[in-house]
């Protein structure tokens, strides 16, 4: 029988009101993390809280930490929120839980959101390791699609989603870039979010790249979508895992996670210069 996930999560209120009763102060900048990426992990004064916790349920995807970290970084010991992990549709999951951290950020009055993930590459120019700044999407995944088809979502034009944030992260990784060679140049692009968890075949994948997708995952799209409209800037980098390529092998799951350690250190870099501006 079906686990109805949905019924176990906490509400809104109540997310807040776990992490409010530990965490007194409002960070300045929050942080939810895709499958494998590791980032801030030695933070000031940290607070933990897991998932099970704060939600009422922990993601069951390997390579999220299903965790909560509060802490400060830095010289100017800025107050981050760290979301080490998400929920995703294809867990079974409904919109309003796959959203939950994102709505409970909103709420909680953080202005700067940064979402990342592990994607693969459309764009042939793009190599594994690679980090792309998110400038538009396609929403392919959201509930709305069961009722009408992916013909609707196939026919518009992807949503821009370029900001003040993104414009700082693409300016701080140019720095980075020109103070030293070994971090690689930022790409920016559009991400195509798919409903998983298989992944593309090679017609969808030549279809997304005929549409004009940099890039495609599982994920960042309800969490932008959320966002949009309300005082929390967000912002959201894809670490490319993967490149399709004529006679390249697909790889898997295990393939991403090795991929996102890999590019950690590098995404590490750039936060913490991004936070230094901020």
């Amino acid at each position: 029988m079906k686990t109805d996930w949905n019924i176990a999560a906490k509400s809104l209120d109540n997310a807040l009101g776990v992490i409010k009763a530990v965490c007194h102060e409002t960070p300045k900048v929050a942080i939810i993390l895709g499958s494998g990426v590791n980032v801030l992990i030695d933070v000031d004064s940290p607070q933990v809280l897991p998932y099970e916790e704060v939600f009422g349920l922990a993601p069951t995807v390997s390579g999220h930490a299903g965790s909560l970290t509060v802490g400060r970084v830095g010289a100017a010991q800025t107050l981050v929120a760290i979301f080490r992990g998400r929920f995703h549709l294809y867990e079974g999951h409904d919109w309003s839980v796959v959203t939950l951290p994102t709505r409970v950020i909103v709420e909680w009055g953080i202005t700067k959101l940064f979402v990342t993930n592990a994607a693969g590459g459309l764009n042939k120019q793009f190599q594994v390791g690679d980090l792309m700044v998110l400038t538009g999407f396609r929403d392919m995944q959201h509930p709305k699609l069961k009722e009408t088809g992916l013909v609707p979502a196939l026919m518009q034009p992807a949503t821009g989603c370029k900001n003040a944030l993104t414009e700082q992260i693409l300016r701080t990784g140019a720095d980075l870039h020109r103070e030293n060679a070994e971090i690689g140049a930022l790409r920016q692009g559009t991400y195509c979010a798919c409903l998983g968890p298989s992944y593309n075949t090679l017609a969808e994948i030549e279809m997304l790249r005929r549409l004009q997708c940099d890039a495609v995952g599982m994920s960042t799209v309800p969490e932008l979508l959320t966002a949009a409209g309300s005082k929390t800037q967000a912002a959201a980098i894809s670490v490319i895992t993967k490149v399709w390529g004529d006679g390249k092998p697909m790889g898997g799951h295990r393939e991403v996670l090795e991929a996102s350690h890999a590019a950690s250190s590098r995404l590490d870099k750039s936060f913490r210069a991004v936070l230094r501006e901020l």
